[in-house]
C-alpha cells in the first residue's frame, strides 16, 4: 500500500468530543495507565500512513499510540509469542488465519464497539455474522475492499516497449512474453517470491480460480468437496512449473521472500511479478523512481477468458486484544479507519485496496492501481459461505487444525525437483482436508453443535452472480 504528506488528515471525531480529549492539561498517557496504546500490522505499503496516522491521533484522542510493523513472514510467530507472554498489543492486523470464533473463544479478541456514525460509512453488508460479528457483537473491524484478486500480472513497461510486447492476457501469451524477454537477452524475465510458500498457495488459489475452478482455497462451492486435482489447479502450477524449468525466473527466486523479490523486481531489470495489487505501496518503499514503470493486465486466465473472481463477505482487518487494558481508547483509534480520510489515505498508499472502491478515483495514485480498482468491481463477486448460513459452522471451523504441508508446500517442492507426482500429492491433499473437516464436524458436533458436510454444498451458486441466501 504519496508521500504522507500529500494525504488528507480531515478528523473525523465531533470537535467537543476532540476538545474534552485533548485538553492542554490533559496527560496522553494517563488514561492508559502511562504505556499507551500499542498497535502492530504486517502491512509493508502502509507503515508511512500508519506511523504518520498513530502520531496525528495521539493527539486527537489523548493517548499516546504506538505503531510498530512486522514483516508478514514473522508476524504471525511474533503474535503467537506476545500472547504467550501476555502483551499482546492493544490493536493489531488479521495475519492468524484462524476462523473469528475460534479467536474469540481463546481470549485473542475484545468486541469493539463502534458508533452508528461509524458503522454507517462502511458500505452495506460490511458486518457479516461468523466472519466479524458474533452474537451481535462486532469483533473485527473490516477496512479493507472484498472484492480484489491477488495474482495481478504486474510486468516492467519500459521493458514491454523496448522487447516488444503487451500485457499479456492469457497462459500463451505470457509464455510468448516471457520467451521474448529471455531472447532479448539483456533482462531476466520474471521473478516470484517462492520462498514464500503461503504467497504462493495464495497466488496458485488465485489463478486457478481465475482459470475456472468452482470455488476458492481448494473447496468447491456447488459440492462442498475439496478438489485440488481439478484441471485448473493443475493448469496453473504447471504454468509456474514451465517458466522455473525453462529457466525464465531470476536466478535464486526459489529462496526469494516478498519484499527481496519485490525488490529486485522494483530494481528494473525484470520483466514479470505476480503480486497483489499491494505491489505499488511495497515498490514505493523500496524504489520510489520504479512507480512510473509499473503496468499491470489484470489476472491471467488460461485462454484470455473474461476474467471471474469469487470472494467471501470482507473479512476482519483489525482486532483489539482480548487482554487490552484500555478497550475504549482502542475503539476510539479503531473506528477512524472508518473515515472517508483514512479510506483515500488507503487508497493512496496504494496497498490492498479500501472497503469505498469509489474512492481510489478521488485519490493520487498510479494508473494501473485505478485501473484495478475499476477491474475489481466489474469482476469479483461474493462468494458463498457456510458459516454465513449457518453460524454453528464457526464452531467447526474453530477446530480445524492447520495444513502441512500446504498447497505452496507443494509448489515449492514440485518446482524445486522434491517432488515428482503432482497428482499423488493433490489427492493427498485432498484426502487431508477432507479427513480434518470431518473430524472438526464431529468435534463440534459432539460439544453440542448442528453443522453438517452439507452446511458447505450450495448448488444454486452461480460463477459470475453475487450468492444471496
Amino acid at each position: 500500500m504519496s508521500a504522507v504528506s500529500r494525504r488528507r488528515f480531515l478528523g473525523g471525531l465531533g470537535a467537543a468530543t476532540v476538545a474534552g480529549l485533548v485538553a492542554s492539561c490533559f496527560d496522553p498517557d494517563a488514561s492508559t495507565g502511562g504505556r499507551g496504546l500499542q498497535w502492530w500490522d504486517h502491512f509493508g505499503g502502509l507503515q508511512d500512513l500508519h506511523t504518520e496516522w498513530a502520531a496525528t491521533y495521539s493527539d486527537r484522542i489523548g493517548v499516546r499510540v504506538t505503531y510498530s510493523y512486522n514483516d508478514p513472514a514473522r508476524a504471525t510467530e511474533a503474535l503467537q509469542l506476545a500472547n504467550q507472554s501476555n502483551q499482546l498489543p492493544d490493536i493489531y492486523s488479521n495475519i492468524l488465519g484462524l476462523p473469528l470464533s475460534a479467536l474469540a473463544e481463546a481470549g485473542w479478541l475484545t468486541p469493539i464497539d463502534l458508533s452508528d456514525e461509524a458503522r454507517s460509512r462502511l458500505p452495506e453488508g460490511s458486518f457479516v455474522d461468523g466472519v466479524t460479528v458474533l452474537d451481535g457483537n462486532v469483533y473485527g473491524l473490516p477496512v479493507l475492499s472484498d472484492r480484489q484478486y491477488w495474482a495481478c500480472t504486474w510486468y516492467n513497461s519500459e521493458i514491454a516497449e523496448e522487447v516488444g510486447f503487451e500485457g499479456p492476457q492469457s497462459y500463451d501469451e505470457f509464455r510468448s512474453a516471457l520467451r521474448a524477454i529471455a531472447d532479448h537477452g539483456t533482462y531476466a524475465p520474471m521473478t516470484l517470491a517462492l520462498g514464500d510458500s503461503d504467497r504462493m498457495r495464495d497466488q496458485i488459489d488465485d489463478l486457478a480460480q481465475a482459470g475456472g475452478f468452482p470455488g476458492y482455497e481448494g473447496l468447491r462451492f456447488d459440492t462442498g468437496e475439496f478438489d485440488f486435482t481439478h484441471d485448473a489447479y493443475v493448469n496453473a502450477i504447471e504454468l509456474f512449473k514451465e517458466i522455473s524449468d525453462s529457466g525464465w525466473l531470476l536466478p535464486g527466486t526459489s529462496s526469494l521472500q516478498v519484499p527481496d523479490a519485490r525488490g529486485r523486481w522494483a530494481a528494473g531489470e525484470i520483466g514479470f511479478f505476480i503480486d497483489g495489487p499491494w505491489a505499488p505501496g511495497g515498490v514505493r518503499a523500496l524504489n520510489e523512481s520504479f512507480l512510473p514503470k509499473m503496468a499491470v493486465s489484470g489476472e491471467l486466465t488460461p485462454e484470455g477468458e473474461e476474467l471471474v473472481i469469487t470472494r467471501g463477505a470482507p473479512a476482519a482487518t483489525w482486532f483489539v486484544a482480548g487482554s487490552t487494558s484500555h478497550p475504549e481508547a482502542a475503539g476510539r483509534l479503531v473506528e477512524t479507519f472508518t473515515q472517508d480520510d483514512y479510506q483515500r489515505a488507503l487508497a493512496e498508499a496504494m496497498d490492498q485496496p479500501p472497503m469505498n472502491l469509489d474512492l481510489v478515483a478521488q485519490a493520487e495514485v498510479i494508473e494501473p492501481y485505478a485501473w484495478l480498482a475499476q477491474d475489481f468491481k466489474n469482476r469479483v463477486f461474493r462468494a458463498p459461505e457456510p458459516e454465513v448460513r449457518n453460524v454453528a459452522v464457526t464452531e467447526a471451523l474453530a477446530n480445524s487444525m492447520p495444513v502441512a504441508p500446504h498447497l505452496g508446500d507443494i509448489v515449492q517442492g514440485y518446482l524445486g525437483g522434491d517432488v515428482d507426482d503432482l497428482h499423488t500429492e493433490l489427492v493427498r491433499l485432498n484426502d487431508i482436508f477432507d479427513r480434518d473437516l470431518d473430524a472438526a464436524i464431529a468435534k463440534a458436533n459432539g460439544a453440542g453443535a448442528d453443522v453438517s458436510r452439507a452446511d458447505w454444498e450450495f448448488p444454486d451458486w452461480v460463477r459470475g452472480e453475487d450468492y444471496t441466501y
